[in-house]
């Protein structure tokens, strides 16, 4: 049987022991980077949601069923049918 030297064996244990540190730092680095990351974006929503709740208020001011009668009745001179009882039959 062919046995590597004794420093090549070394050689690989020590690079592989390396590797497996590095990979353990680099995950911890890439959790820390995620994470500010997360509150970062979660700061940059706080105005973005606060505009989309202005928004969608706005929205449901204009398509109000108040709103609509005041234009339809302002704008467009229409007003509201007389309702008119009908009278029952004298037979």
């Amino acid at each position: 049987m062919n046995r590597l030297p004794t420093w090549l064996q070394v050689l690989t244990v020590t690079l592989i022991l390396l590797s497996l540190i590095f990979l353990y730092l680099w995950q911890g680095w890439q959790v820390i980077y995620l994470q500010r990351r997360v509150s970062e974006l979660e700061e940059e929503l706080i105005p973005l949601r606060e505009r989309k709740r202005e928004l969608q208020e706005r929205i449901a001011r204009y398509f109000s069923y108040e709103r609509i009668e005041r234009i339809a009745k302002e704008r467009l001179g229409m007003v509201e049918p007389e309702i008119k009882e009908e009278e029952p039959d004298s037979e």
